[in-house]
């Protein structure tokens, strides 16, 4: 299993965000075995980021050029902009975990995902549970004993 940790302080830049997501996806194409994105670093942003965060954990690529037509100046730059996010999309496989290292749910989550991935305890024998003995005392013997012979 491949854990690709993936933060830049500045990911709400398109581009930058563009160039993280095509690394995850080069990685996850050369190296062929299982990957897990987690999106580090969720302590460190601002109470407004954090609201903004969804649209890049899972990201729809072709909204997000749709919202920064603006920046685009240039034909030839849109155009390779949106044969990149054409790609990333056709792709479909880039998704990111995020991983706050002051919540531990947001732990929790990303330990049962790579658990998952790798499937960790699927080989495991099922264990019944120990019933508890009662207290087996003479004196609770001898009570039902003398009851049942009556």
């Amino acid at each position: 299993c491949c854990v690709f940790l993936y933060f830049n302080k500045s990911f709400f830049i398109l581009f930058k965000f563009i160039s993280g997501i095509l690394a995850a996806l080069s990685a996850m194409i050369s190296l062929e075995i299982p990957q897990i994105n987690v999106m580090t670093k969720m302590d460190l942003l601002s109470k407004k980021a954090k609201k903004e965060i969804e649209k890049y954990l899972d990201p729809d690529m072709y909204s997000m050029i749709e919202d920064s037509t603006n920046i685009l100046k240039s034909k030839r730059f849109k155009k390779l902009t949106k044969s990149i996010c054409g790609l990333i999309d056709d792709y479909g496989m880039v998704r990111f975990l995020p991983l706050d290292r002051s919540d531990e749910e947001s732990i929790n989550i990303v330990l049962q995902h790579i658990d998952f991935t790798i499937q960790y305890g699927e080989d495991l024998e099922f264990k019944e549970p120990k019933e508890c003995e009662e207290d087996k005392s003479p004196l609770v013997d001898e009570y039902f004993q003398d009851h049942v012979d009556e």
